[in-house]
């Protein structure tokens, strides 16, 4: 499963720097006011709690898995070994890798088009021109192209500096917070909610939202043909970032309760935020340190948002570069850099899709962003987990209580896939069934699984 051509440059700083600026960067600080238009008031807390358990319980999944099989591209190098690379592995890894060429631009765009949102705070004329938010978008797209041009020794030290940058930005906001915290605020239940009636009627979509803000964890996993002490390194990255994130969030979403009422910044009926909603962050260090000091927070917003989309980047531009190196992709993908040994042809080609996806409105992707992977990625990765215990097969790190965990994380995805609506849930689907439908074509044409005759192997050759 180890690519040698590439370098194993990323220690554990570096592993849990790239996973949590993966996790952390402008979406915790767009989604707040989602969160709480769908679970209101401290109800949002239970939103956060259970993302990060499900985050939790997942992570330890890519944890044992990514121990076992450290190789770049994640679930694609996982689904294809367990499975079998030439049988039901070859179709799982392949829908792995078609369903991220819908997946990963989206997600990107997301972080360019709230770069830009937050610009605007500093530079109101962007706000009044919907063109320019979409330009200055695709500018940052292109800049986070060219910074993730180079080789992996680099990045990893430019995503330390990155990680201390977003979890500065996140404390300074918590701090603002509660520079006039009202606990009364905080805590109260609005008039006609209670705890259980609350909960049935916006745990799924506050839980899909939180799940959009917890995702990255995973990244360590995904180059992990790039990791020292794999082993070692992936699991202990995934566990420490999922419990920074966790406290980082919680504390936050309580202090914005009690600095600002929550009614004043969600979405109304037509699903608009109010002006308070889109800087929300801004706005509370305004309230409480006064406007020079929200500007240079939102600053390193600015600068957070920018560590997110380089870390996604740099693990989504593996999974097709490892899928080429196996053959099963497109092989131009599978091209390294000759001077420092990257993945350049596959990091300039998912990198370049992403820009047309900044044209689209941030708030219609998130709920497709999590039925694109739900099916494919957490539900079979889960299994593949399953049947690595069924065969007994010894990880060099094992989940803790297992199967209890990956129960936990099965049930939670399910629930979160069912929770999205139909439109995003038939997005899931139908994207699913047109990949294995060209993979059905595919392998007809070269005589592959499953239409491979007795005198010829997986690839169609004479055995």
């Amino acid at each position: 499963m180890s690519d040698e051509r590439l370098v194993r440059g990323v220690g554990l700083r570096g592993a849990v720097a790239i996973n949590l600026i993966s996790i952390i960067g402008i979406g915790p600080l767009i989604t707040i006011p989602l969160v709480l238009g769908a679970l209101h008031g401290p109800l949002s807390l239970v939103g956060w709690l259970l993302g990060a358990l499900l985050a939790l319980c997942d992570g330890l999944v890519w944890a044992e898995l990514g121990s076992l099989y450290p190789c770049s591209g994640g679930t694609y190098g996982y689904l294809r070994t367990i499975f079998g690379p030439g049988r039901l592995g070859r179709l799982l890894s392949f829908l792995f890798v078609w369903q991220l060429i819908f997946v990963a631009p989206l997600n990107q765009a997301t972080g360019y088009i709230g770069f830009a949102n937050y610009a605007s705070y500093l530079f109101p004329s962007l706000g009044g021109s919907p063109l320019a938010i979409k330009g200055l978008a695709i500018a940052v797209g292109l800049a986070t192209l060219v910074a993730l041009y180079r080789g992996i020794v680099t990045i990893s030290k430019v995503s330390i500096a990155f990680a201390v940058a977003a979890v500065v930005t996140l404390l300074c906001v918590i701090a603002a917070s509660y520079a006039h915290f009202s606990p009364a605020q905080a805590l109260a239940l609005a008039p006609g909610d209670s705890f259980w009636g609350g909960l049935r009627a916006g745990l799924g979509q506050a839980l899909i939202i939180a799940m959009y803000d917890y995702l990255g964890y995973n990244q360590s996993s995904c180059i992990g043909g790039e990791v020292r002490d794999p082993g070692r390194t992936i699991p202990r990255s995934i566990v420490i970032s999922i419990g920074m994130v966790a406290v980082l969030y919680v504390s936050m979403q309580l202090g914005v309760l009690g600095a600002i009422p929550w009614q004043s910044v969600v979405p109304d009926a037509h699903g608009s935020l109010p002006p308070i909603g889109q800087y929300i962050a801004s706005a509370i260090v305004a309230q409480a340190f006064g406007k020079p000091a929200a500007v240079i927070v939102t600053l390193l917003i600015l600068v957070t948002a920018f560590a997110s989309v380089y870390g996604n980047l740099l693990g989504y531009s593996r999974v097709p570069y490892a899928a080429a190196a196996d053959g099963v992709f497109l092989r131009p993908f599978a091209h390294l850099s000759e001077e420092h040994r990257f993945p350049d042809v596959a990091l300039v080609v998912m990198g370049v899709l992403a820009l047309p996806a900044c044209l689209f409105p941030l708030e219609d992707v998130i709920n497709a962003l999590t039925t694109g992977i739900v099916l494919i990625q957490s539900i079979a990765q889960i299994a593949a987990l399953g049947v690595v215990r069924a065969r007994g097969i010894r990880a060099p790190y094992r989940m803790w209580l297992f199967p209890l965990p990956a129960i936990i994380a099965l049930v939670g995805w399910v629930y979160v896939f069912a929770s999205a609506g139909a439109g995003p849930i038939l997005f899931g689907i139908m994207s699913l069934l047109a990949g294995t439908v060209v993979f059905g074509i595919r392998a007809f044409r070269q005589a592959e699984w499953p239409f491979e005759s007795g005198t010829t192997g997986a690839r169609g050759r004479p055995r």
